[in-house]
């Protein structure tokens, strides 16, 4: 992976500023990364999630301390280099405004005082989920690069895939589970309303897509039934996702990604010893397609506006037509 970390380097500095820059350096992407990331972005065979080893000894060995508040992480780590050239394979680098202001990279460490928060600052059970659950551009695929794991190799993350769990639920539950009949909150990391509320998204179903190879929209903490029928089939759909999950201790170098609108994950508890060996992973979101006019929508390159005017501008919106056809995971135009 030597020829994989020396190209990560290279755009690492493309990230926040200029990430369409990375332009044919993803033609360089070694095979032993571009062959699972096609197969994930293959819609008719897709596996919903791989795990690659990407370590390289000098790098892992190198690691600065694991960010905080108070000691952010260094600006232009390969890591997020990575990060940009995984993201940009599968689609497009994105953040959120509405979420850590924006930024494309985030670190998944624990901070002081937010032991319980259920986000990426917290160290408690974080129960099966879909990234941005309440977000009408969910991202299409999450990244998790372990660069250390917590000292007591407590932590393990959590998937669960939705294929799985159907099998276990009856097919009226998988008719209820179809309905509008669910909401779910705006996760803590989305902030409050004008009355200091978290708000709630528009009635959705938890299930659609095809039967055999469902897509799913599910928070263990967040989403909730507006009806007693409806609560009875989430909390049968619950079970059937605790049922099909799986745990992966990730260890330093092995990048996860996970299509989201199939898999939903989570991760099991550890205690943090704010020495600065704590856990640490960073993330990242790709979107496999943006919306026609998002661009013009956005405060800045690749940052998806905040949901009050997002959602104003929403109907109407298409795929972005393409202007310079980049390289997919296998080489060819997308």
């Amino acid at each position: 992976m030597a020829v994989l970390h020396e190209l990560a380097s290279e755009v690492a500095g493309l990230v926040p500023g200029a990430p369409d820059r990375v332009g044919n350096v993803l033609d360089e992407v070694p095979a032993g990364l571009r062959r699972p990331l096609a197969a994930l972005a293959e819609p008719d065979e897709a596996p919903f999630h791989c795990l690659v080893d990407v370590s390289e000894h000098e790098p892992l060995t190198a690691l600065p301390p694991t960010p905080t508040a108070d000691s952010p992480a260094p600006g232009g780590h390969w890591s997020a280099g990575l990060l940009l050239l995984v993201a940009e394979l599968l689609g497009d680098l994105v953040g959120y405004a509405d979420e850590n202001d924006g930024a494309l990279i985030h670190e998944v460490s624990p901070e002081p005082g937010m032991e319980e928060y259920i986000q990426n600052v917290g160290s408690s059970s974080l129960g099966l989920h879909t990234e941005n659950v309440h977000h009408p551009l969910r991202p299409d695929f999450v990244s998790l690069l372990c660069l250390r794991q917590d000292p007591d190799d407590a932590a393990a993350l959590r998937i669960s895939s939705a294929r799985d769990a159907v099998r276990h639920l009856t097919p009226g539950t998988l008719d209820v589970l179809r309905e509008p009949l669910f909401r779910s909150l705006y996760p803590t990391s989305f902030g409050l309303d004008a009355e200091g509320r978290r708000p709630v998204s528009a009635p959705h179903p938890v299930l659609a897509g095809a039967p055999d190879a469902p897509t799913v929209r599910y928070n263990t903490h967040n989403t909730t039934a507006v009806t007693g029928h409806a609560a009875r089939a989430l909390a049968s759909f619950g079970d059937a996702l605790d049922r099909a999950s799986r745990r992966i201790r990730l260890r330093p170098g092995q990048l996860a990604v996970l299509d989201n609108r199939s898999v939903v994950h989570g991760r099991t508890a550890f205690t943090p010893r704010y020495d600065g060996r704590d856990r640490w992973l960073r993330r990242c979101y790709a979107l496999s397609g943006v919306p026609r006019g998002l661009s013009g929508l956005m405060p800045r390159p690749r940052v998806i506006p905040r949901l009050p005017s997002l959602l104003k501008s929403l109907d109407g919106l298409g795929p972005e037509p393409g202007t310079t056809p980049r390289p997919g995971p296998e080489g060819g135009p997308r």
